[in-house]
């Protein structure tokens, strides 16, 4: 397994394995990686030559608290990569990344000055505030779900894919349906700027007790753990109501809520019920549908998403 930190070296990699005619497939991360990454490793593995890893936690998609809580263990890490039998992890510094930030607060600043004036429907590309190749997520994408609490995520998510996809270059791209929004929002930024590169999701991979996989589980008590299947259990029980019939969107939310509410230990962030195709909300559920609930479970930020395909 092949271990590169510079974009430099990356770029003379990629280039010697495109002249021998080998595909690429790449699995962004933000480092610690569990079994959901894993699954997104071995679809890359079963559908190209080479499966490229890149582990690089982004700045642009933290607040200064969490950022520097984030639980990373950069040599766990490579032990889940070589079992994976990844090929090579690209593990840049923050200034290789971005080389025109002066200090990570930097990356902070630039979250309270969030962009306010989107386009609608377009990605802009433009060097602001020190980043260049900074993406703005065009308003109809990024006003959805988590984007209406904290658009800026998903800037800086499009931004460091796009540096990624310019370095590494893949054929195909692996991300998980968990982070819906941020997976149609790649898959948008992929088709304006990278024609050529396609972006994969991959289903949510769930744990024995049916808890999503998350970097963050590690961080919960037992007690927190049961608690936070709680939202899960009132996903699924929302998908039973659309099942049955019931199409009022404020009914089915409401079933939702009551189930999560009952557990003193988990308080709601975000929750919604959205078309699939266009991410938005709805009064009456008429196709395929997104639940979603982003939560907290004693400061602990968690999210779990479940698709109906009706």
């Amino acid at each position: 397994m092949k271990m590169i930190e510079s974009v430099y070296q990356a770029n003379t990699y990629i280039a010697d394995l495109k002249n021998k005619g080998k595909t690429i497939g790449l699995v962004p991360t933000l480092g610690g990686l569990h079994s959901g990454h894993q699954l997104l490793m071995q679809k890359a593995r079963e559908e190209n030559d080479i499966t490229l890893i890149s582990i690089f936690l982004n700045p642009m998609q933290f607040r200064k608290k969490q950022f520097d809580a984030y639980p990373s263990d950069f040599e766990q890490d490579k032990r889940v990569a070589k079992a994976t039998q990844v090929d090579m992890i690209f593990h840049p510094t923050v200034k290789e990344m971005f080389p025109f930030v002066e200090q990570i607060d930097d990356f902070f600043k630039y979250q309270e000055n969030e962009l306010i004036d989107r386009d609608r429907e377009h990605f802009v590309r433009e060097d602001k505030n020190g980043i260049d190749n900074l993406i703005s997520v065009p308003a109809n994408l990024v006003y959805r779900l988590d984007g209406t609490m904290h658009p800026w995520v998903f800037d800086g998510a499009a931004t460091i894919v796009y540096k990624l996809f310019e370095v590494l270059q893949p054929h195909n791209a692996y991300f998980g349906e968990k982070d819906i929004q941020q997976l149609a929002i790649l898959t948008n930024m992929a088709a304006s700027y990278f024609p050529d590169i396609t972006v994969i999701g991959v289903p949510t991979l769930r744990d024995a007790d049916q808890l999503a996989f998350s970097s963050r589980n590690v961080l919960l008590s037992a007690e927190q753990r049961q608690s936070a299947l709680s939202v899960y259990h009132a996903l699924q029980h929302g998908e039973k109501l659309i099942r049955e019939g019931e199409s009022d969107t404020h009914i089915v939310l409401n079933a939702m809520k009551e189930i999560i509410k009952a557990q003193p230990l988990v308080q709601i962030d975000y929750i919604d019920i959205v078309e699939k195709g266009s991410l938005q909300s709805s009064k009456q559920i008429k196709g395929d549908t997104i639940l979603y609930a982003a939560f907290f479970v004693k400061g602990i930020r968690l999210t779990d998403t479940l698709i109906v395909d009706l």
